[in-house]
């Protein structure tokens, strides 16, 4: 009798686990969609083509975002080596953006087109992420000396 109210506690912490680590996820895949019509949005601005977003388009940022905050779950899990972490982060986002952004565009794109393009977000990646890294090292300094 008492194994199975130890079990049912455990089972209960885990569902508890689960349904925080869910809510976490869905809530930045949605931030992120916001964030990815919103670039949309003022790109197709930009532009001055209204047409350059289909509706198709948005349907297919809700998964694109997402998969990315997969990657941002596993960026927060701190026991995972930090090399590990930042490399899955940047691959889970290569791949949501490549598979729901790049992919289903109607763009008569060479390859060598889609190879530049990927060259050119993975060095904003990493030097915005660079940037965030210095930000944060910058403040813990900053709130150890107080």
């Amino acid at each position: 009798m008492i194994n199975y109210y130890v079990s049912y506690l455990s089972q209960k912490g885990f569902l508890m686990k689960f349904f925080h680590v869910l809510k976490s996820w869905l809530t930045d895949g949605c931030i992120l969609y916001t964030v990815i019509s919103a670039c949309f949005l003022i790109l197709s601005l930009i532009m001055g083509d209204t047409a350059v977003i289909k509706t198709s388009s948005f349907a297919l940022m809700i998964p694109c975002g997402l998969v990315i905050s997969i990657g941002t779950q596993i960026l927060r899990n701190k026991t995972i080596s930090a090399a590990w972490r930042y490399l899955s982060h940047f691959l889970f986002t290569v791949l949501g953006i490549f598979l729901f952004l790049w992919l289903p565009a109607d763009s008569a794109a060479t390859p060598m087109a889609g190879f530049l393009m990927l060259v050119l977000f993975s060095v904003l990646y990493w030097l915005v992420f660079l940037l965030c890294l210095f930000i944060c090292s910058r403040h813990r300094k900053l709130m150890k000396e107080d």
